[in-house]
């Protein structure tokens, strides 16, 4: 038997100072005080565990619920960007037809620019 590194020799040691130290008349009321301890501290221990569990659920609550959040954010960009990517590829493909058809068409007349003032020698 060997509980915390502690065998049955040195569990006989412990007993044996406790004897000497409250007595053999106090030690049922020691031990019975100590069970009590013992149990208080495991009802501790319950309540710590569960309080710490309910945490732990309600965080993985949120963190999944963020997960979902970004996971419907990433599809929807996804989404815009797949779009997008569409769009500029069928005006990729559309901008050379539009191109030739507007070099084919005739040039418009322009009108004469104005004649250019000239410098006269006649003097005032």
């Amino acid at each position: 038997m060997d509980f915390l590194g502690i065998g049955l020799p040195e569990l006989i040691v412990v007993l044996l100072i406790a004897v000497m130290v409250v007595g053999p008349k106090r030690l049922p009321e020691v031990a019975v005080q100590l069970a009590r301890v013992v149990r208080q501290l495991r009802g501790y221990a319950t309540d710590v565990t569960s309080q710490m569990r309910a945490e732990l659920d309600e965080l993985t609550r949120e963190y999944e619920q963020v997960r979902k959040e970004l996971r419907e954010f990433r599809d929807s960009a996804t989404k815009e960007v797949r779009s997008v990517t569409a769009e500029m590829d069928r005006a990729m493909h559309e901008a050379p037809a539009i191109i030739e058809s507007s070099a084919e068409e005739k040039p418009q007349k322009r009108l004469p620019s104005p004649p250019e003032k000239t410098t006269s020698d006649d003097g005032p």
